[in-house]
C-alpha cells in the first residue's frame, strides 16, 4: 500500500510541476519584447489587432493560461503561427518519434557500452586500466556536443562515406545512428564514471566480501553479488542522464538537420512561434516526468531500503 501510495504521490506532483512549466513559459514569453506577429508591420494596425484576437494573444495572462491549460487536458496546444497549415499537435506528433528514438539509442549507446568498461576497470581500483578510463570519462565529458558532432559527421560521412551526414531517410536508422553517437560520448563518459563509483562502494560491503570468502569465481561475483549492489545507485543516475540527452538533442538536430523536438524548439524560439514552443516545452516536461517515474519504480523494485 505504501508502494501505491508513493506511486500516487509521483503522479499528482508531476501535475503540478506540469502546471507550474506552463505558467512559467507563458510569464516568460509575455516578458519578452515583441510579439508573434512583429513580421507584420506591413499590415495596418485593424489587421494585426484581428490576428492577435483570433490566437488570443491579446487576452489577459490568466485568460491565457487557463485556456492553455484547458486546450492541453484535450490534447490542443493550438495552431501554430509559423505553420498556418499544422497545429502544433500535428507538428508535435511528426517530431516526437524522431526525439524520442535518437533519445533511447543515444542512451542504450552510452550505458550498455559503459557497464563492461566499468565492471573491467572496478577489477583493479587505482590500476593503469582504472586511470585510463578516467581520463577517457573526463575527456568525454569536458567535449561539448556541438564540437563531437562535426566532427563525426565529418569522419564516418564525409571522409568514410559510412553513414548519411544530414536529414531523415529509409532506413531510419542510418539517420539517427551518427546523431545518437554524438549524444552517447558525452553520456558515456558519465556512466562511466557513475558505474565505477558505485562498482568500487559495492566490493567494500560485506555481502561481497562473504561471498569472496566462499570461493566464487570473478565472474560470478561481479554478475550475481556486485552489479545487484551497486545498480539501484547507478540507476538513480539515469534520470539527469534523460535530461542531458533530451536537452543535447536541440544541439544535434541541428547539426544533423533531424525534424526533432529539439530542432522545433530552436525554430519555434527564433520566429516567435509561441504555441510550437510551449508545446515542445510541455512535451520535454512530460518525457523528464514519464523516465522519472519509471526509475522511481524500477529503484522500488530493486532496493528493498526504499520500500
Amino acid at each position: 500500500v505504501s508502494t501505491i501510495a508513493l506511486i500516487l504521490k509521483k503522479l499528482l506532483g508531476g501535475v503540478f510541476v506540469l502546471i507550474a512549466l506552463v505558467a512559467i513559459c507563458l510569464a516568460l514569453l509575455r516578458a519578452v519584447p515583441g510579439g508573434p506577429f512583429d513580421n507584420e508591420r506591413i499590415a495596418s494596425p485593424e489587421v494585426q489587432a484581428a490576428m492577435a484576437a483570433r490566437y488570443g494573444t491579446d487576452a489577459s495572462y490568466p485568460t491565457q493560461l487557463r485556456r492553455y491549460l484547458s486546450g492541453m487536458i484535450r490534447g490542443d496546444f493550438g495552431p501554430s503561427f509559423q505553420y498556418a497549415d499544422f497545429s502544433v499537435a500535428e507538428l508535435l506528433r511528426a517530431a516526437l518519434p524522431i526525439t524520442l528514438s535518437l533519445g533511447a539509442l543515444g542512451l542504450s549507446f552510452a550505458w550498455l557500452s559503459a557497464l563492461p568498461v566499468a565492471l573491467f576497470a572496478a577489477r583493479n581500483p587505482g590500476g593503469r586500466t582504472d586511470i585510463a578510463v578516467r581520463a577517457l570519462s573526463t575527456g568525454l565529458l569536458s567535449t561539448p556536443k556541438f564540437v563531437t558532432a562535426p566532427l563525426l559527421a565529418l569522419l564516418f560521412a564525409s571522409t568514410l562515406g559510412w553513414l548519411p551526414s544530414a536529414g531523415l531517410g529509409e532506413p531510419m536508422w542510418k539517420y539517427l545512428l551518427l546523431p545518437a553517437l554524438a549524444l552517447a560520448l558525452t553520456q558515456f563518459g558519465m556512466a562511466v564514471r557513475v558505474l565505477l563509483g558505485a562498482l568500487l562502494d559495492a566490493s567494500d560491503s560485506d555481502a561481497l566480501k562473504a561471498a569472496r570468502a566462499r570461493g566464487f569465481s570473478n565472474l560470478r561475483l561481479q554478475t550475481r553479488h556486485l552489479l545487484p549492489i551497486a545498480l539501484p545507485t547507478a540507476l538513480a543516475f539515469l534520470l539527469p542522464s534523460a535530461v542531458a540527452v533530451l536537452t543535447g538533442s536541440a544541439v544535434v538536430e541541428q547539426v544533423y538537420a533531424l525534424p526533432g523536438l529539439g530542432r522545433a524548439l530552436v525554430t519555434s524560439a527564433l520566429n516567435r512561434d509561441y504555441t510550437l514552443l510551449l508545446g515542445v516545452v510541455v512535451s520535454c516536461g512530460i518525457i523528464v516526468l514519464v523516465i522519472g517515474w519509471l526509475v522511481e519504480i524500477a529503484l522500488l523494485a530493486l532496493d528493498p531500503r526504499r520500500r
